[in-house]
């Protein structure tokens, strides 16, 4: 294992706060009194620094990897072991040697993951030289990977406590927005229906519900089939409609709906194909507008234009017949200087009369809209 690959594995047991482990601190005690030695430790190396996480008879808690003793020990498959280090050329001139607390003793048995990562040891030290027998070196072999296990099962452990922190932080984010989408979904104006491929409803809204409520006074479930909501004269429509959103086609119509005693309702629905991850349909989401205020404003519109079109015929050709014949009878009247014998009259007569009727339908259709007129002749 190179030095990034054991830094990286290192760096997640350093995480673990192993100095206040129980059964490491037994291990290392256990290690020191098989040994007979005063000092015990379980150390980690990372980069360029060996930590001391757990240790007994001494309060040393880093030194560096480069001169510490163990990085002889963690390239090793096996235990390690100097009875006399002041007789070994690789340690008679370090200065914890030579000098300072004049370490005599060292052996060590390198912590190695299940994954063959070699990451530190377990380390006993003396200032006098000792010679392990074989009893103490194969206890020493089997309380270092007592140590390896506990720590790797802290690890796990570690992992599991995130993982379920997170699964617990992720859906207390979904619900929360989930009950913001359930909240918005609630509130639209539109009845909204998720409809299954048998045509049966898998979830609703509340405008939803209370619509059907109120035409049938049935309480909406799950599971209800959709055409038993529907009025005969709208059914053939819908499920036409249904099936080509489940062959995938975007529909929206504006239909009609005849409700009986419940009166008659205008919809603009929409028939949508609902997928699942996999991109295959699962169902229909239909989405019915009340549009009844709409269309009862473009019929009235209707019938507004169309009476302007009759008053509009009125006046442009029915209005022109009797007044021109007046204007033509008062030129007649005013060549005679204005003494107008009877014929004249009497066609002055119905001439103003043919013109009254005239304003007389026209005031009629103002104030009663809703007689029926015939639309002017193009």
């Amino acid at each position: 294992m190179n030095k990034e690959q054991r830094v990286k594995v290192v760096k997640q047991f350093e995480q673990l706060s192993l100095e206040y482990d129980k059964e490491l601190r037994h291990t290392v005690s256990f290690a020191a009194k098989i040994c007979k030695s005063p000092i015990a430790m379980i150390t980690l190396a990372d980069g360029d620094t060996l930590w001391i996480k757990v240790k007994r008879g001494t309060l040393v808690k880093k030194t560096p990897l480069e001169t510490s003793f163990c990085k002889y020990a963690i390239k090793q498959n096996h235990l390690f072991v100097v009875n006399d280090l002041l007789a070994d050329e690789r340690f008679r001139d370090h200065a914890d040697v030579a000098g300072g607390p004049g370490f005599r003793f060292y052996a060590a048995v390198p912590l190695t993951t299940r994954a063959g990562q070699r990451i530190g040891t377990l380390c006993v030290m003396d200032d006098k030289t000792h010679e392990l027998n074989d009893e103490q070196m194969l206890s020493l072999r089997i309380l270092a990977k007592h140590a390896m296990s506990v720590m790797e099962h802290k690890l796990t452990l570690d992992k599991l406590d995130k993982t379920f922190t997170d699964l617990k932080r992720v859906k207390e984010h979904k619900s929360k927005n989930d009950i913001k989408l359930r909240s918005m979904f609630e509130s639209l104006t539109d009845s909204y229906f998720l409809l299954g491929k048998e045509q049966e409803i898998i979830d609703f809204n509340r405008t939803a519900f209370d619509f059907i409520k109120e035409k049938y006074n049935i309480n909406l479930t799950y599971g209800d089939r959709m055409t038993d909501f529907l009025p005969p004269s709208y059914k053939e429509c819908f499920t036409l409609h249904y099936r080509n959103a489940l062959r995938g086609q975007k529909m929206q119509i504006e239909k009609l709906a005849d409700y009986g005693a419940m009166g008659k309702v205008w919809w603009d629905c929409v028939f949508e194909p609902v997928k699942n991850n996999a991109g295959e349909i699962i169902g229909v989401s239909h989405v019915a507008r009340d549009i009844t205020g709409r269309k009862l404003n473009e019929e009235k519109i209707m019938e507004q234009n169309s009476l302007l079109s009759r008053i509009s015929q009125i006046q442009s050709h029915d209005y022109r017949g009797p007044v021109a014949s007046i204007l033509g009878l008062m030129n007649l009247i005013q060549e005679e200087d204005y003494v107008a014998p009877k014929e004249y009259l009497m066609m002055m007569q119905v001439a103003v009369k043919r013109l009254d009727e005239k304003i007389h339908e026209v005031v009629n259709i103002v104030n009663d809209p809703l007689i029926s007129y015939p639309l002017p002749v193009n």
